[in-house]
């Protein structure tokens, strides 16, 4: 996989310059490579914007528009993209969140129940998510860099001011669950991640991605 630009790059050049150049040579997901969908991205901060990823056609397309009408949009603070990306920032947690940006480490499922629970959305789930409507925001406390965060809009249409559901973990307890050594439920029960808002459209957010993990696995067997 082709290295991360210099990290004082722009937001668009890394977007709409090294992306769609390290797709072509990283290949998209097993599973994804028939798909025709659209991810927005939002990113608040100096250097920032409005994005449309499109995958399609078996490669990957960077566009500065309006997201509003893509199925699910990308949403976070440039200092803490770059963070995740350059730093390791957010933890077990930003490692998943970012690897979206970086197609190499995408083709790849991660093993860890903290990157399953704030992966970027696979191309072939963009579709399962589009069903849904609201914002999931992830907070990952005391992790390198301080306090770290990351929020999906489920569903198109404008961004909510305030989230329908939050997340907060801390950086020790997501790395102990990306070890295996902490037990999502009891993770859960033990108030070790913390819900703020309705808890029914995270769940239904994981069961989006792993309708899609499953149907991706059913055509790698079937070999289609």
């Amino acid at each position: 996989m082709s290295e991360l630009p210099h990290r004082s790059s722009s937001p668009s050049e890394f977007l709409e310059q090294w992306l769609p150049s390290a797709f072509a040579e990283a290949g998209l997901p097993p599973g994804s490579e028939g798909l025709d969908v659209s991810l927005g991205l939002v990113l608040e901060g100096e250097g920032g914007g409005e994005w449309i990823v499109r995958i399609a056609n078996g490669g990957v397309t960077v566009t500065r528009a309006a997201r509003d009408a893509t199925p699910v949009t990308y949403v976070q603070r440039v200092a803490d993209w770059r963070g995740a990306l350059y730093d390791g920032a957010g933890g077990a947690i930003g490692e998943g969140a970012s690897r979206f940006f970086r197609p190499g480490a995408l083709r790849a499922v991660p093993d860890g129940a903290a990157q399953q629970l704030a992966a970027a959305p696979t191309p072939a789930a963009l579709a399962e998510l589009a069903k849904l409507d609201g914002l999931v925001r992830m907070e990952v406390s005391g992790g390198a860099g301080g306090d770290w965060a990351v929020a999906f809009k489920l569903g198109p249409g404008a961004i909510p001011s305030e989230p329908t559901a939050t997340l907060r973990i801390t950086a020790a307890d997501a790395a102990a669950l990306a070890r295996g050594e902490l037990d999502p439920m009891q993770a859960f029960l033990g108030g070790k991640v913390e819900v703020l808002g309705d808890m029914t459209i995270i769940l239904q957010m994981q069961a989006a991605q792993m309708i899609a993990a499953e149907a991706a696995a059913a055509r790698l067997g079937s070999g289609s």
